[in-house]
């Protein structure tokens, strides 16, 4: 039922119940009705007051059977003061949950913004390793190919390798009878040079390759004045030729290459001091002229005087052998020394220059007289110049 019909209802019971209580009030008045022998006065104010319970009874009556929250504000208070406390208990802690909820949300939310940031680095790496990947996917294409090229070429090869294996095969049995026929011409020509050597030793005035002189030009001559000392030189050689035996009179003492003689004019005529060596060109006999070459070098200074060429200890308790042996084995650095420098050796004998015997058991003796350890000095004598030869001396 509505709320507008209800007081409807209520209005209009409660004036039938006012009317039904005036008119009995007035009855009870006319006639002098009387209750609990009370005056008709009292009687008639009591059936008011008793009409107005009723009015109020009936009120309370139809409001409870139609309204449930009548019923409950007349009937249910205490229950509902009750529940209204264990609700608000509830709801505190629901917002206790509700907090931590929020803080959690929070949390969970700040953690969800790490994780978007770190997927979307992980979105560029993935990316970047995408590309990497289309990258090596094309490399790998690339390579695919070159294999397979590579292949057809191995296969190419292996057919190739296998015919020129068989080609190897022939060719190292020819080469095994090549190698005896060689074995067999060299002991001929080797018998054959032993012959001819020990035929024509006999009357050579100069070997091969042997050095005839050193000269000393000062260069930076004109043609005229080259040519008067390319005279004066071959006649130094043509003396020395006479001296050895070479040549004569009719066929000449001495005999110069066109080549070497333009080699020796531009030696003069250009700038700067020159060494000239004048070498054998083959072995010559009595009899027959010199045939020359020359070897051209700047001229230069070496060794200074006092330079000290090598530093050893050398152990004089030893026996006298292994002392001359050792004092050998410094000569021979002395000499490789010498050569590294610029010091040009003799070509026959490979050497820089010489040592007496005298000279040399001197010091081996002195060296095993002092019957200990002692330092041996190897000095330079004079200034020595790349001609040649280099002096030196001895200090303990």
């Amino acid at each position: 039922m509505s709320g507008v019909m209800l007081i409807i209802i209520l209005l209009v019971a409660s004036g039938l119940i006012a009317y039904a209580g005036d008119y009995v009030g007035r009855k009870a008045g006319k006639k002098k009705l009387t209750i609990f022998n009370l005056r008709p006065k009292y009687t008639s104010r009591i059936i008011s007051v008793l009409t107005g319970i009723l009015i109020m009874v009936f009120a309370l009556i139809v409001l409870s059977v139609f309204s449930e929250n009548v019923r409950i504000a007349l009937f249910g208070m205490e229950k509902l003061k009750k529940e209204i406390s264990t609700l608000q208990l509830n709801i505190k802690s629901k917002e206790k949950e509700f907090s931590e909820i929020i803080k959690k949300y929070e949390a969970v939310k700040e953690e969800r913004g790490r994780a978007i940031k770190e997927l979307e680095s992980y979105k560029i790496k993935l990316n970047e390793l995408e590309e990497d990947r289309a990258k090596i996917l094309e490399e790998l294409n690339k390579l695919s190919k070159e294999r397979e090229i590579l292949c057809k070429e191995n296969e190419k090869l292996q057919r190739s390798i296998y015919e020129i294996s068989q080609k190897i095969s022939s060719l190292s049995k020819e080469r095994e009878k090549l190698l005896e026929e060689k074995k067999e011409l060299l002991d001929e020509i080797q018998f054959l040079n032993t012959t001819i050597t020990n035929m024509r030793t006999e009357g050579i005035v100069f070997r091969r390759g042997e050095l005839i002189l050193n000269y000393i030009s000062k260069g930076d001559l004109t043609e005229e004045k080259a040519k008067e000392e390319a005279k004066v030189l071959l006649s130094l050689i043509e003396n020395i030729a006479k001296e050895r035996g070479a040549g004569n009179e009719e066929k000449g003492f001495i005999w110069v290459p066109e080549a070497e003689w333009i080699k020796l004019l531009n030696a003069f005529t250009t700038s700067g001091e020159k060494l000239i060596r004048v070498f054998s060109l083959a072995n010559i006999f009595e009899g027959e002229p010199a045939l020359i070459t020359f070897e051209i070098y700047p001229y230069k200074l070496i060794f200074k005087k006092g330079d000290v060429l090598v530093l050893k200890v050398i152990d004089g308790s030893e026996d006298l052998n292994k002392i001359e042996s050792k004092l050998l084995e410094i000569l021979s650095e002395v000499n490789k020394i010498a050569q590294q420098k610029g010091v040009l050796p003799d070509p026959l004998t490979n050497t820089v220059g010489e040592i007496s015997f005298e000279e040399f058991y001197n010091i081996v003796y002195k060296i095993k007289e002092k019957d200990k350890k002692v330092l041996l000095k190897v000095i330079v004598d004079e200034d020595t110049y790349n001609s040649g030869p280099l002096k030196i001396r001895f200090e303990l």
